[in-house]
């Protein structure tokens, strides 16, 4: 249970499937990447594909860093996120343990954004990751490796009941942990 001033309200998680098959998720929480509830957060809706996540993001011209170029924070922020949603075909909620970032090439406010990520290794709950942002032209703007460290099953148990979902259920993707 999440409060807000003092009321308790439960949290949700919802998925969508696409008439192609393609899976998105939806987090109904103040997560500055990905959550709805959050009025100055990126929004991301993240498609899920096996051991893989991809998102598109447009930024604004609040999103700008040194001379009119996106700020590399939210690139990182925008790398991160899909990176850890990349294990959830695993039924794995992913925290990040390391990021280790490149920036390739500037990224522009109001170009569209497409971040993919994709699990190259995994060792128990370790999962290492891979991602990519390229640029409307397709150019690589930044590329990322990380190392995402998926929940226990209590903690993995505790999150499935906080976001409404049956405990047996996998939580997201086709797989299990």
């Amino acid at each position: 249970m999440s409060s807000i001033s003092g009321v308790a309200r439960r949290q949700t998680s919802r998925s969508l499937v696409a008439g192609d098959g393609r899976r998105y998720a939806f987090a109904d929480h103040n997560c500055f990447a990905c959550g709805e509830g959050n009025p100055k957060g990126m929004h991301l809706e993240i498609e899920l594909g096996d051991a893989a996540a991809r998102t598109t993001w447009t930024p604004d011209a609040d999103d700008v860093g040194w001379s009119d170029r996106v700020h590399g924070g939210l690139i990182a922020t925008l790398l991160d996120e899909v990176m850890a949603w990349a294990p959830s075909s695993f039924d794995s909620w992913a925290v990040t343990a390391e990021l280790t970032t490149r920036f390739r090439s500037p990224a522009m406010p109001g170009e569209p954004l497409v971040a993919d990520a994709r699990v190259v290794e995994r060792r128990r709950r370790i999962y290492r990751v891979r991602g990519e942002v390229h640029g409307a032209d397709g150019r690589l703007v930044a590329e990322a490796e990380g190392r995402y460290l998926g929940a226990t099953p209590t903690q993995k148990a505790e999150l499935k009941s906080r976001y409404a979902l049956s405990p047996d259920a996998a939580a997201r993707g086709v797989g299990a942990e």
